[in-house]
């Protein structure tokens, strides 16, 4: 398995001594991602060569968006990028009309939850899935065995639960007649321990997990199986960030064991380990 870096700014010197790989956003064209011009995307190239960087198009695609998509594609194909992770279909019609060479990712936040659909996309010409956040590690495994797809999952940060193209927060502000100085966080009335963080972007508004959430378990069961794990430092302070990516590099290199990885991670981020343990899909009898 590779780290996967989902980046939050432009600069990689801190990430380089424990990873290669990165996610950044393509400019009006990332839902939940920092997001770069084309011709940031060159420069950070040409900065950093050799490094292996996803560009991510994931948001709804509009009639009005295709022309500017396909030069933008077109362009990406003629960069010397990883692959691009996309969520419309509209991506994958226009690489494949277009025949560009470009190695394309599935990327649909909640959609990516069993093999066949994992097969379905592979005949398509895709080559990568992203794995939703839903899903159990044990089915994360399964799936592995069960499709040609090099696949990806989301392990540390703040996993983003919907996004809506209103602009939520903004409209809130509005209704209460005041101005609008920061996004906001949601409580939920009967559990108090349930915090949202409410996120408003000029693409709409994400809804994010409050915790930090920690798949280090998860990840131990997968990293022989799996071909990248994401590490997502969106809203997590640098610094903390980097701990942990070093933690999980050390693990990868055999320079610390499963248990130490597990304490120290823990430690630093807490215990929140989302679904990867927790059954939610079950098959009616």
């Amino acid at each position: 398995m590779e780290l996967l870096v989902s980046l939050n700014k432009k600069e990689l010197d801190d990430y380089l001594q424990f990873t290669n790989s990165f996610i950044i956003g393509l400019e009006n064209y990332a839902v939940n991602y920092y997001e770069a011009s084309l011709d940031d995307i060159e420069k950070m190239l040409a900065k950093y060569p050799g490094i292996s960087l996803f560009v991510s198009i994931n948001k709804n695609i509009f009639n009005k968006d295709l022309k500017d998509l396909e030069e933008k594609l077109i362009s990406l194909s003629k960069l010397p990028i990883k692959g691009v992770l996309f969520y419309d279909l509209s991506v994958l019609e226009i690489v494949s009309r277009l025949k560009l060479k470009i190695d394309l990712g599935i990327h649909q936040t909640h959609l990516i939850t069993n093999y066949n659909i994992c097969e379905y996309y592979f005949e398509q010409g895709v080559k990568y899935g992203y794995l939703a956040t839903e899903i159990t590690a044990l089915e994360m495994a399964e799936i592995k065995e069960k499709t040609k797809l090099k696949l990806m999952a989301y392990f540390v940060g703040h996993p983003i639960i919907s996004h809506s193209k209103r602009k939520l927060v903004s409209n809130y502000y509005e209704y209460i007649k005041k101005k609008k100085t920061k996004d906001l966080n949601i409580i939920n009335e009967k559990d108090k321990e349930q915090k949202y963080y409410i996120q408003e972007t000029k693409l709409g508004t994400n809804v994010l997990t409050y915790d930090i959430l920690n798949g280090t378990k998860a990840f131990l069961v997968l990293k022989d199986k799996l071909s990248y794990g994401i590490l997502d430092n969106q809203l997590i302070p640098d610094d903390l960030f980097l701990k942990v990516l070093k933690l999980y590099k050390l693990n990868l290199d055999n320079s610390i064991s499963d248990l130490e990885l597990t304490s120290k991670v823990q430690e630093l981020i807490g215990d929140k380990e989302g679904f990867f343990f927790l059954k939610t899909i079950y098959k009616v009898k």
